[in-house]
């Protein structure tokens, strides 16, 4: 074989080598992103924080009666609070969950925020949180996994003696907004749900009631 031959073969095989590595390059950097390992789908929705955040508190202040007082039809919501408390920190924790879907929902956003009095309460700069950040879509579908799909926030509450009992009593007040389905047809539903105290929560409640008393 001529030396010119085997140059060429070389070349040949730095090419395809290049190629192949570039490959598996461009595919780990995401040139081919629709799908995660997984199977997950990348969002190409233009839904952001800012526009749930903004539909929430308008509705809130604005107008409450659009939040319905019963869950739709075609899966359940629950909502529940916790507290855990550390040293003189209490973290008040609510979740909701949307599991028992009876219908294709694709790409799920779950947005919740609190009742406006909330606010005086805790450390927080905002009440509202959402899944609108995640990159990828999470559907479901009736017999498939995920089975449901959960959203949870803490918030860091004040001390003890700047507390006023006033903003507390409306604590379980959760409002809710659950959208699904394709970009051009999404389906948005509002929720006013009652978060279900832990055993904790209501312990923690009632010391706080024993200790404004105390002090009066």
């Amino acid at each position: 074989m001529t030396r010119k031959r085997r140059n060429w073969e070389r070349s040949v095989l730095l090419v395809i080598t290049n190629l192949f590595l570039a490959s598996i390059y461009l595919a780990a950097c995401g040139v081919y992103p629709e799908h995660r390992p997984r199977g997950e789908v990348k969002r190409t929705d233009n839904m952001t924080m800012n526009q749930e955040r903004r539909d929430l508190n308008e509705r809130v202040t604005k107008n409450p009666g659009s939040f319905q007082q019963h869950v739709p039809e075609g899966y359940q919501l629950t909502a529940a609070v916790d507290v855990n408390q550390e040293s003189e920190t209490a973290r008040i924790i609510y979740e909701i969950m949307l599991d028992e879907v009876n219908l294709p929902m694709a790409n799920v956003i779950q947005s919740f925020t609190l009742h406006p009095d909330m606010i005086h309460v805790f450390h927080a700069a905002e009440l509202p949180h959402s899944n609108v950040i995640n990159t990828y879509e999470t559907t479901l579908e009736p017999g498939k996994v995920p089975k449901g799909l959960s959203l949870a926030k803490g918030y860091v509450l004040k001390a003890r003696e700047e507390l006023e009992s006033q903003y507390l009593r409306n604590y379980t007040d959760m409002y809710v907004k659950i959208s699904y389905g394709p970009n051009d047809q999404r389906t948005e539903q509002y929720v006013h749900l009652q978060a279900k105290p832990s055993a904790r929560m209501i312990e923690y409640m009632k010391s706080l009631d024993k200790k404004e008393k105390q002090e009066k």
